[in-house]
């Protein structure tokens, strides 16, 4: 093992055995949670919630680490918060009147919309183990059969407490759950996901959870090039006969403002990749359109997503790209693989159809189907969502950040969607977010914005050919 393995590896070891035991204190004070995702462009599920405010758990890749490492108001130590379980129960039942609590009721509980748990945490890593307050949660998620995805691949969730709880509401069919794996070698997970369980015990919770009854969901993120494609088709099919009903892909991307600790787990990553330098593996392969959060080129994902997308469509399963290359060939509207529907409970399909992944995938439908190339209008991406007109959500939002405070008085999330969607120079504009797939035409709509249409690829006409149905 070299000197730097040694180090990433100890560090990593040294972060989740110091928080493995951490209890909460009594002045740590409340971690503000749900939050208005920062994805809302494409996402389906724009609550996303966490009960801790940052994870125990080692993995080399984590994006959270980088924002929370990042972030000046993280300190060297970091205190362990939960959230306030009983007000977020009290805001969930309508029973507060005032602060974001009744704004997400307002705008979320009380339409029963699916609630997404583990965006910059895990549900059920140590922490949870330790002091049960997402148990607390759960249960009253259960009483009130509240539609619940799970995003996790932490093992709390085999502690007796939480099989007994989960097994107690399986016949509502009120919760999913998303197992997130990156590779079928149980070896190759421990070198990549320190303190986490390796890939075979998280397919017994894919089980455990399936045999229930529950829908749940391969989640292949990140898909890292180098190490999750080894015995790829074995975990597919793993996957599978564990109950999986989905399969939700999105490739490893670099954020160029990694700090020295997210350099030196890149230099790990670039050794066991087979690289020699991951940043510029990454700069030279990488759309300069998409600014400094680095993703790789359609054309060095095609085959990963082919191999995916074709076994999803033989067995029957929903396909999900969260990646923004390939995202029209979703089978569903949700990039993590939420159904378009479920019949066991229709809650389990209230996510929002107002984003990007949505109107991409049926543009593609559209295509192949009858050669119709669909238009792109803001108003109707975006629709109706009461959400995006709440000002008291903006602040959510990196990009409020050093504004005057009489513009952050008055901006909302619709607003900021607008101003990316008409910047032809942002990151986040339709056309370099997809990089193409959708283009601007030379109509404005009634209130000035561009309109965009789809953009068919090379790939699509070749797939078809060759026997790829691209009408799902």
């Amino acid at each position: 093992m070299s000197e730097l393995n040694s180090t990433v590896i100890k560090e990593a070891k040294r972060w989740m055995l110091e928080n493995k035991g951490t209890s909460i204190k009594e002045d740590t004070g409340f971690y503000c949670s749900p939050r208005i995702s920062s994805e809302i462009v494409d996402c389906s599920m724009p609550m996303t919630f966490d009960h801790y405010n940052f994870c125990s758990l080692g993995c080399i890749y984590c994006f959270a680490y980088v924002f929370k490492s990042n972030n000046p108001s993280v300190k060297e130590q970091v205190g362990l918060q939960p959230v306030n379980w009983k007000k977020q129960i009290a805001a969930m039942e309508g029973k507060t009147k005032r602060g974001r609590g009744s704004l997400f009721y307002k705008h979320f509980y009380e339409k029963r919309f699916l609630l997404h748990w583990g965006g910059l945490a895990d549900p059920f890593c140590n922490f949870e183990s330790k002091n049960s307050v997402g148990l607390k949660l759960i249960r009253a998620l259960g009483h009130n059969s509240y539609p619940t995805l799970f995003s996790f691949k932490g093992d709390t969730i085999f502690k007796a407490p939480y099989i007994k709880t989960f097994e107690h509401y399986a016949h509502q069919q009120n919760f999913a759950f998303q197992i997130s794996i990156i590779t079928n070698s149980d070896e190759l997970s421990q070198k990549v996901e320190i303190g986490v369980p390796n890939t075979s015990r998280r397919l017994e919770a894919m089980k455990l959870l399936s045999d229930m009854g529950y829908y749940t969901i391969l989640r292949l993120r990140p898909f890292i090039i180098g190490v999750s494609e080894e015995g790829l088709d074995e975990l597919l099919d793993r996957s599978y006969r564990a109950g999986a009903r989905g399969v939700s892909m999105e490739f490893f991307a670099m954020d160029s403002r990694a700090n020295l600790g997210m350099r030196k787990r890149h230099e790990w990553l670039a050794q066991i990749i087979g690289v020699d330098n991951l940043e510029e593996y990454f700069r030279i392969l990488s759309p300069s359109e998409r600014g400094g959060y680095m993703r790789l080129n359609r054309l060095v994902k095609e085959a990963y997503v082919r191999q995916v997308y074709e076994f999803c469509i033989k067995h029957g399963m929903v396909f999900a790209c969260s990646d923004p290359d390939f995202k029209e060939l979703n089978t569903s509207g949700s990039c993590c693989a939420m159904p378009d529907n479920f019949e066991k409970n229709p809650e389990l399909q209230n996510w929002t159809r107002s984003q990007l992944t949505y109107h991409v995938k049926e543009a593609r439908k559209a295509y192949h189907k009858n050669g119709e190339l669909r238009d792109f209008y803001f108003g109707e991406v975006y629709g109706n969502e009461s959400y995006l007109d709440e000002v008291g959500f903006a602040s959510d939002h990196v990009s409020t950040v050093g504004e005057p405070t009489a513009i952050v008085n008055i901006r909302t999330q619709r607003n900021i969607l607008q101003d990316k969607w008409n910047n032809l120079r942002s990151p986040a504009n339709p056309r370099n977010y997809l990089h193409g797939k959708v283009m601007p035409i030379s109509t404005l709509d009634k209130e000035g914005n561009l309109v965009y249409r789809y953009n068919p690829s090379e790939y699509e006409g070749r797939w078809v050919k060759e026997g790829v149905d691209l009408t799902k």
